[in-house]
């Protein structure tokens, strides 16, 4: 009996943890303690204040974590040149983080998208910080949701995560009750938990697709700014694979010329075999002898393939784009570049 690879499915709990660190310098140690205490494999942190040269970036990949940071942008206001930005995650060996560009830079918050990898599994997680020192905006929303329409095209699991200073615990508030509809109009939801300031108020969030398993968060103090810690375990699950059979010849391997050779030679270049039959015999004829010639030197062949998953966005249109980008690249590598004709009538065809 045949028995497929991977033919259940396998899952694969990642702990991630999100933190307004309020200033990354001089508290590397302590996260790296906090980081084992609760046994996090990626942390998201914003708030890093940290420039491009950092030493506390370079201390974190030096002890072999991976690293994917935005520094805090430069500003200049009067004689104040400082930003409290600056965000990062930082994944643990053996998880892989692969930064992804949106193609979009939001001007309301800070943004940064990863896609975090671990063994054949990996979602998608987007960091943003809203510096809490501007009032929430239409362009905030605006621009928030253009980036979770873009998130929206991965077929990965995806979270949000990040401070966006807004109380998102008073069910009066406007940009509360804006910030949730926006999420819950992309399929995101988030859980509203204990405080997550020293102050009270729920500034920082978590927040997931609809169809993920809904886990609570848990808040930590942890003594190393004025937020807590968000905690929530990622469950990766690797789907079941959908093998599909395929039947067909493989016509790459047709010999033309023996194909010939056997035309020549059957009852089809025989003209006193066929000519007291009427049309419809003929046709039995061509049918039943090619069959025959192709089914000795190309037989069917039943091929069992494994399917692989798409993105939804890849509709048809895609394909038959994809297929022709395909088609022309064939058409490229056989034809002379100085065959101006041949070129231009593959192009128009």
């Amino acid at each position: 009996m045949h028995v497929d690879r991977h033919s259940a499915s396998a899952s694969k709990q990642l702990v991630c943890g999100c933190l307004n660190v309020r200033s990354l310098a001089n508290k590397v140690d302590d996260l790296l303690d906090v980081r084992r205490d609760h046994q996090i494999d990626v942390l998201f942190l914003v708030e890093t204040w940290h420039d491009s040269d950092s030493v506390s970036i370079r201390l974190l990949r030096a002890d072999g974590f991976q690293v994917v940071d935005r520094p805090r942008p430069r500003c200049h206001i009067d004689t104040l040149d400082t930003n409290h930005g600056g965000v990062a995650a930082v994944a643990v060996h053996g998880v892989r983080l692969e930064p992804r560009d949106l193609g979009v830079k939001p001007s309301t918050f800070e943004l940064m998208c990863v896609r975090v990898v671990s063994g054949t599994s990996s979602f998608v997680a987007a960091v943003v910080y809203r510096p809490g020192s501007t009032a929430v905006s239409a362009a905030f929303f605006d621009e928030l949701s253009d980036i979770i329409d873009r998130l929206a095209t991965f077929a990965e699991p995806v979270l949000l995560a990040g401070d966006v200073n807004i109380r998102l615990e008073r069910s009066t508030d406007s940009a509360a009750n804006q910030f949730t509809d926006v999420l819950t109009a992309h399929g995101l939801s988030y859980e509203l938990t204990a405080a997550t300031h020293d102050l009270g108020g729920v500034l920082d969030v978590i927040a997931v697709r609809d169809d993920l398993p809904q886990i609570q968060v848990e808040v930590v103090d942890v003594c190393l700014s004025d937020h807590r810690l968000l905690l929530r375990s990622m469950s990766l699950v690797r789907p079941c694979p959908v093998y599909t059979s395929v039947t067909g010849r493989p016509w790459s391997r047709l010999d033309a010329a023996a194909f010939r050779g056997e035309l020549l030679s059957s009852p089809l270049c025989s003209p006193e075999t066929w000519t007291t039959l009427d049309v419809d015999d003929l046709a039995q004829l061509y049918d039943s002898t090619v069959t025959a010639i192709v089914d000795r030197m190309i037989p069917v062949r039943t091929v069992r393939c494994r399917r692989r998953p798409s993105d939804p966005w890849f509709d048809e249109d895609c394909r038959l784009a994809k297929r022709r980008v395909r088609y022309l690249e064939r058409v490229a590598r056989r034809t002379d570049p100085t065959d101006v004709t041949a070129v231009t009538t593959a192009t128009a065809t």
